[in-house]
């Protein structure tokens, strides 16, 4: 029996486009997420991730999206067949979700308080005093300065870097185990993302909370990280720990890691993938990086499924010619 806190199989989540007509977002998301694991998330935008985060939070069908078929579990539960009772004691409580724009996260008609109290009390009935004592500690543990002031602003009078702090106050209101942070760091500048990165290990460390994190930026992935998980076109295509990213057995991993503007000499010139990543819902048989692939051969388009082959130790890739390619 597997010890993973969150366990993804085969996952396919689809989105209803008219009364008849369903377009497939995500179609084979495999992964699983460890007890106090600190897992990147990666992909290009239309790769499936944000969707991948909003069926952990049970929010999928604000988008008119629903899982088609594939597993789903945390913590032994079935998220796929999860009731809405079931939702009001996993969302907020058990998973902690942090949006992607530390902008539009808070409701601008509230005050900091009033939302950071919604989060505290999830539902329940609590004292006020309680509520507030604990708005204030969660301020301080976010490492935001005069906390009973800010209880009392709204979300205009705060800084980006400040917002997105809040929603992550709100996140861990509850100590959850795992916390969904969907790109959290957009919009902010780099100093202010390093202090947001710093502040998430932090938690990770104190309250041994998982985290998934998902983003577009592959060097910061790296450098925080335990494990990374790859996807392209609604696919998981390789899992790999990150201190072993360099030794990556998935060409599109590699072409990611080469177009890093971190690794370019000055004046050099910038690598970069070449063509278009395919239409959502509309993926080319066999591999869905063949087209833009420097190592594809005509059977890497056959029409059939590319399974995630183990390669090594908690590393597992979808490329049929990683052997070839790479040796083994």
């Amino acid at each position: 029996m597997s010890n993973a806190l969150v366990q993804i199989d085969s996952l396919r989540i689809d989105v209803k486009v008219t009364r008849t007509r369903r377009l497939t977002i995500v179609n084979s998301a495999t992964f699983d997420v460890e007890p106090g694991q600190l897992l990147g998330l990666i992909g290009e935008s239309g790769s499936g991730k944000t969707m991948l985060c909003r069926s952990l939070v049970g929010t999928l069908y604000r988008r008119g999206a629903y899982i088609q078929s594939g597993s789903l579990t945390f913590g032994g539960t079935d998220l796929v067949n999860a009731s809405p009772k079931d939702w009001r004691d996993i969302r907020g409580k058990r998973i902690g979700y942090i949006p992607q724009s530390a902008l539009a996260g808070p409701n601008p008609v509230m005050t900091i308080g009033a939302q950071m109290a919604e989060a505290i009390k999830q539902g329940e009935k609590m004292d006020n005093s309680y509520v507030r004592a604990r708005a204030l500690e969660l301020l301080e543990i976010v490492q935001i300065r005069r906390p009973e002031i800010v209880l009392k602003q709204y979300p205009y009078e705060l800084s980006g870097g400040m917002k997105q702090r809040v929603m992550i106050a709100c996140a861990i209101a509850r100590e959850p185990q795992l916390i969904v942070a969907d790109e959290p760091t957009t919009g902010l500048d780099v100093t202010v993302q390093a202090e947001i990165m710093e502040l998430l290990r932090q938690i990770r460390r104190d309250l041994n909370t998982s985290i998934i994190l998902v983003s577009h930026d592959l060097p910061l992935i790296n450098e925080v990280c335990d494990d990374i998980v790859i996807m392209h076109a609604g696919a998981t295509v390789e899992k790999i720990p990150s201190e072993q990213i360099e030794k990556t057995r998935h060409p599109y991993t590699q072409a990611l890691y080469n177009s890093r503007i971190d690794l370019v000499e000055p004046r050099g010139k910038l690598i970069t993938i070449n063509g278009q990543p395919p239409t959502v819902g509309d993926w080319p048989t066999g591999c869905r990086f063949a087209a833009r692939c420097d190592y594809a051969q005509p059977q890497c388009s056959a029409d059939v499924e590319i399974p995630l082959a183990t390669v090594g130790t908690k590393h597992v890739s979808a490329c049929i010619r990683q052997a070839e390619i790479w040796g083994k």
